[in-house]
């Protein structure tokens, strides 16, 4: 019953639409000789009895004002240049029938008027001004006359063609209408029907629906406490190593052994950031601290330093823009770990891209602040841009190991701060991931809170 009610559907639908593909294959060929046949033609012609009126009188003007010649001469060649172009754009489109007759017209009487317009200027030109101003009144009004009558005559042909396919348009239309409401009254019962039979067999998949999100929300919670364990957890190993290389750093007396060292301390000192902000995002149940606030220049050259060496190895080239002077609204161990994922999927799947680059840029929109990874990777497949924030989704290019973690988190940590996520990407022209915080004031606004001076303007702030 529910295959036999879905094929009345589907083979209503189809004639339907069969129907609505004959109508607007009728229609688009009358709209389509409106479009390039009558509008055209009465368009062009139109233009050119504009330009015979005009050649007309810069003729009459060019024999009675001999001071003006020079000037007129350019009006008068100008108008007759137009006349010809409309006349021919006009002969060269299709004609309609009993339009030929009038297309010889036009022809003829624009070729008479043309002559007549030469032979008085040159009269004039040869200062016989009265044998001028004779052709004028003799030949050249008399030749005007007969091409502006060929040409309205040619023009109404032309429109009333086209009040005529208007009118096809409109029956067409009509009629496919009362046909489309009715065949499209029997898809309605029948898809009712269809409906009907269909919800009895949803209810179930939607209680089997159900069970499956709850239990990936269970276990999405049960992720971020265990998360907020492991982050309590290593804390302490965190602390220990760090004061262990300070003091082997204090101790050290051999410069290339102080200079790790400090990468290494640098490198604890971002790890336990970023470790303390997620312990306590997850405590505060995924609520963001409201008097938190980062500044960025700092935080991103350190962190370009400690992707160095990974960049390095991989033979990638790790760049920023000028960073603009603005804090945002999260802790610094939250920041770290938004742009720290983004930079390492972007080593990690760079692959064999043969230009190895990876760029930082920060922009300021309104009360956000935008950060962008660009990279010069293979891209992203289209099919997998929806999920790519999703909970344990994986890229699966170059072998890169991994959960499926990193992403998600950014998206987690951005949205929990009142920001938001996106990516843009050619595949094989790599991509751009990014991520908006609320900005939290400009350094100056922030060094200077509390003395009543007002800001610079954005310009002296950007430079």
């Amino acid at each position: 019953m529910l295959a036999l009610a879905f094929a009345a559907v589907v083979g209503s639908f189809l004639v339907t639409n069969l129907l609505v593909q004959r109508s607007s294959a009728a229609v688009g060929a009358l709209s389509e000789s409106i479009i390039h046949n009558s509008a055209p033609s009465i368009e062009h012609l139109a233009v050119a009895r504009r330009a015979v009126l005009e050649t007309e009188l810069a003729l009459s003007r060019f024999i009675h004002e001999p001071q003006l010649r020079p000037e007129l001469g350019r009006t008068l060649e100008t108008a007759s240049a137009r006349v010809k172009q409309g006349t021919y754009e006009y002969l060269s489109l299709p004609s309609y029938p009993g339009e030929q007759v009038l297309w010889l017209d036009v022809q003829k009487s624009w070729v008479q008027f043309d002559n007549a317009v030469q032979q008085a200027r040159e009269l004039a030109e040869s200062n016989e001004g009265a044998e001028a101003s004779a052709m004028f009144g003799q030949q050249v009004e008399p030749a005007a006359r007969r091409v502006l009558e060929d040409i309205s005559r040619a023009s109404e042909l032309n429109a009333v063609r086209g009040r005529e396919l208007a009118a096809d348009i409109r029956e067409t239309r009509r009629q496919t209408l009362w046909l489309s409401i009715g065949l499209t009254s029997v898809c309605v019962l029948l898809a009712v029907i269809v409906a009907w039979l269909l919800h009895r067999q949803s209810r179930a998949r939607r209680a089997l629906f159900d069970a499956h999100t709850r239990a990936l929300e269970m276990r999405a919670a049960e992720l971020e406490q265990f998360a907020g364990r492991v982050a309590h957890d290593i804390r302490n190993p965190l602390s220990a190593a760090r004061m262990a290389a300070e003091l082997a750093l204090r101790k050290s007396v051999d410069e290339a052994s102080s200079h790790s060292l400090q990468r290494v301390i640098r490198s604890l000192s971002r790890a336990d950031a970023i470790t303390t902000a997620l312990l306590d995002f997850a405590r505060s149940g995924a609520r963001p601290d409201p008097g938190a606030r980062t500044e960025l220049r700092t935080v991103i050259a350190d962190l370009l330093g400690g992707f160095a060496a990974e960049a390095e190895q991989a033979g990638i080239e790790l760049q920023s823009e000028p960073v603009p002077p603005v804090f945002v609204a999260c802790s610094t161990g939250v920041y770290l770990s938004l742009l720290g994922n983004l930079v390492r999927n972007a080593i990690k799947y760079m692959g064999d891209a043969p230009s190895r680059r990876i760029t930082l840029r920060l922009s300021e929109a309104g009360a956000f602040v935008r950060t962008e990874v660009i990279d010069t990777g293979p891209g992203i497949a289209p099919e997998k841009l929806p999920v790519l924030f999703e909970l344990y989704f994986r890229g699966q290019r170059g072998g890169a190991d991994g959960l499926g973690l990193g992403l998600a988190t950014v998206k987690k940590l951005a949205e929990g701060h009142g920001g938001r996520v996106g990516v843009s990407s050619e595949w094989g022209k790599g991509c751009t991931f990014w991520f908006e915080l609320p900005r939290a004031g400009s350094s100056w606004e922030l060094l200077h809170e509390g003395e009543g001076a007002p800001p610079p303007s954005r310009t002296e702030l950007t430079h």
